[in-house]
């Protein structure tokens, strides 16, 4: 015998568990599917950067939104998210200073707390910063960053709580629909019968919809990161740094380490089997783009690192709406910054679900079908490729299949 939903979930990273909670609030019955464990794919590897800084609106807005809910993730969700208040800080030379200055702008206007700074005020606010090649920063003191796997299990906890059936360890086997109208999924445990089916599967969301003819254009894209235990002159839990200048970001673990993201990414790799690991000269390369930003970090002791996957779209933004069969949604193409926003997408899909359109933040500019019409989502001061400015193709092409 079937079982019955409103909803049908696919996938249990935060965008799922996020939209679970959501849509289970909004008192729909709902079946969230994961085929492995929660947080397994991309997700689990995050470095869960909370921050407001984009060189768009619209995305801005999905982060902005997501941010009170972090701030105060205990009384608005309930269980804990691991955020921690550092302060964010984006350094860009003098090519992208009027960008930066026009996009800070934009960002107040939106009502984030945000302001330039200059590179004297960025050396009082972060001492370990060089800022030769600086021209100006943004500064955001009250964002930072928090636990991605907290915040998972924290939705999906509370998701259960309100009703929400969560099944790990199940894998969907087929989307069953009509010519126009979608009717739930095939598992390998059975049959789930539903009106909505949102597949939120990240870096395995365009074979799920290639189920019932849906082209999505995903690249699965390979980042690295580095960890590093701090030099004894710092030990302290430093800014998150994204430096164009220096072509990486960085980020505090706790008050002994830091995490390094830096170079350019390695596209088309099979999400199933893929280097977890980091390429043997990365964290050379690593340490070297964070020296360039912060000289204290040259001698600092490797600790190894990890690669995660990125569901990356042709202008690096997510794709969330309807595509396909009535019925059907999206929450996928995340291309690595779809933590920061994860709060504000539950709500607004399940807006758009409920009553017809997203009011929290509209979605509409990050409907699928946006690139079969000829218009992906620009910024109007964008610093290059989409946002993703610490790629830097060619810089590790020794080691890189692009």
């Amino acid at each position: 015998m079937a079982t019955t939903a409103d909803v049908v979930v696919i996938g249990g990273g935060v965008i799922g568990t996020s939209l679970a909670y959501h849509l289970a609030k909004a008192k729909l019955r709902v079946v969230l599917l994961e085929k492995r464990h929660l947080a397994a794919g991309g997700t689990g590897k995050s470095t869960a950067v909370v921050r407001m800084h984009y060189d768009n609106e619209p995305e801005t807005r999905l982060a902005w939104a997501s941010f009170h809910t972090y701030v105060h993730f205990p009384e608005v969700v309930g269980g804990e998210c691991g955020f921690v208040r550092c302060g964010v800080l984006w350094l860009v030379g003098h090519d992208n200073a009027e960008k930066l200055r026009a996009n800070v702008a934009m960002h107040q206007r939106v009502g984030v707390n945000t302001r330039v700074v200059t590179p004297q005020e960025i050396r009082e606010i972060e001492p370990a910063c060089r800022v030769e090649r600086v021209a100006l920063g943004a500064y955001e003191p009250d964002s930072g960053y928090a636990d991605p796997l907290l915040t998972t299990f924290a939705f999906a906890t509370q998701a259960q709580r309100l009703g929400a059936d969560l099944r790990e360890g199940e894998l969907v086997t087929g989307l069953l629909a009509g010519t126009s109208v979608v009717r739930g999924v095939q598992t390998s445990h059975g049959t789930i019968e539903a009106p909505v089916v949102i597949n939120a599967a990240g870096c395995w969301a365009a074979p799920l919809a290639r189920m019932v003819g849906v082209e999505l254009p995903i690249t699965v894209q390979r980042n690295q990161v580095a960890l590093f235990r701090q030099p004894r002159e710092l030990l302290r839990r430093h800014c998150v740094v994204a430096d164009i200048t220096a072509g990486m970001y960085c980020r505090p673990e706790d008050t002994r380490a830091t995490m390094v993201g830096a170079g350019a990414g390695e596209d088309g790799v099979d999400p199933d089997a893929y280097n977890e690991a980091v390429d043997a000269d990365f964290p050379s390369f690593a340490r070297r783009k964070l020296s360039e930003c912060a000289p204290v970090f040259a001698h600092a002791v490797s600790r190894g690192g990890w690669s995660g996957i990125y569901d990356m779209t042709p202008d690096g933004k997510a794709m969330l709406g309807q595509a396909g069969p009535q019925g059907l949604y999206v929450a996928c193409g995340l291309s690595g910054t779809g933590f920061k926003k994860a709060p504000a997408i539950g709500q607004s899909l399940t807006e758009l679900i409920t009553l017809g359109r997203s009011t929290t933040v509209d979605l509409t500019p990050f409907r699928p079908s946006r690139f079969a019409e000829g218009q992906p989502l620009r910024g109007q001061h964008e610093y290059g490729d989409g946002g993703h400015f610490w790629q830097t193709p060619g810089e590790r092409s020794s080691s890189r299949s692009r």
